[in-house]
């Protein structure tokens, strides 16, 4: 009885909070929309313009970290790219777009309320045209396909520190997947452009970017919190990490954290299990000694 009543008291908390959490972010949010409403316009479908419009004989051509306009994600990436860039121009702009959205709106079909306060950074992804979204998906998904990781780590690298999540928990197959799906793209990826992959590994070791001198501490607080809510089952911090681990963090890198909240309201099947067998045994009452 003592455990029920703690619960119930536990879960009155939790959901205040969570309204509070609501409201609280949605008046944020609108009050940021209105602020940076204009900034935003000028750079609709700016960095999906990059995307679509970078040279794939030369797409590192005067790229730095956190620069304007700057192309850095892996020559992979730039080859399956490919097909969008056959499209024109406009069409391309809507069509990346409306996949981008189409990611958010399934991610938050569990709890369709966490749009209010991720709003603006989800919105603001949206109309700029970057992956962070997609990286959200990407990871949600990588619990049940390990192979989702790879997208995360041929495109903005760092944030694969969320791989740690298979290693504390030793889950070797889903970290082989991972690992080995990266690399067999790799070497496909190598045999078409070796060049590219040059200039891409010669750009990311000579250029940490802006946010080089405190990308190291954010990568030392995402591996701690990744291996925390891995030893707690807790699968809602490897979003989080990873958007700490970002090599630059912007108002829309917050639109990742529509998969940590995917990720409280509808945990992985393996997480929900654990929890649920470990919560089994807690309620097992100890038999008193002879």
């Amino acid at each position: 009885m003592t455990t029920a009543f703690l619960r119930s008291r536990t879960g009155s908390w939790s959901r205040a909070l969570r309204d509070a959490a609501v409201i609280t972010g949605t008046i944020a949010s609108v009050w940021l929309l209105v602020i940076y409403w204009d900034a935003m316009v000028k750079l609709l479908a700016n960095d999906g313009l990059v995307y679509w419009g970078v040279d794939p004989a030369a797409p590192y051509a005067g790229a730095t970290v956190g620069g304007q306009g700057a192309y850095l994600y892996s020559p992979a990436f730039t080859q399956a790219f490919m097909p969008f860039r056959m499209l024109p121009r406009e069409a391309f702009a809507i069509v990346w777009s409306a996949l981008i959205l189409a990611a958010a709106v399934w991610m938050a079909r569990a709890w369709p309320l966490m749009l209010l306060p991720l709003f603006l950074p989800v919105l603001q992804d949206v109309m700029i045209g970057n992956i962070h979204i997609l990286l959200a998906l990407a990871i949600y998904l990588g619990f049940r396909w390990p192979a989702t990781w790879a997208f995360v780590l041929l495109t903005k690298v760092t944030p694969g520190v969320g791989l740690l999540w298979f290693v504390v928990r030793r889950e070797w197959r889903s970290l082989a997947i991972a690992l080995g799906t990266t690399a067999a793209i790799v070497v496909v990826s190598y045999v078409v452009a070796p060049q590219q992959w040059a200039d891409w590994l010669g750009l990311l070791r000579k250029d940490g970017g802006q946010e080089s001198s405190r990308l190291l501490l954010r990568l030392v607080a995402a591996a701690a919190l990744v291996t925390w809510g891995a030893l707690t089952d807790r699968a809602w911090t490897v979003p989080i990490a990873a958007m700490l681990a970002l090599p630059v963090i912007w108002m829309d890198s917050f639109a990742m954290l529509i998969a940590a909240v995917a990720l409280k309201v509808r945990p992985p099947a393996s997480v929900r299990q654990k929890t649920a067998s470990a919560t089994a045994r807690s309620d097992v009452p100890v038999a008193p000694a002879a």
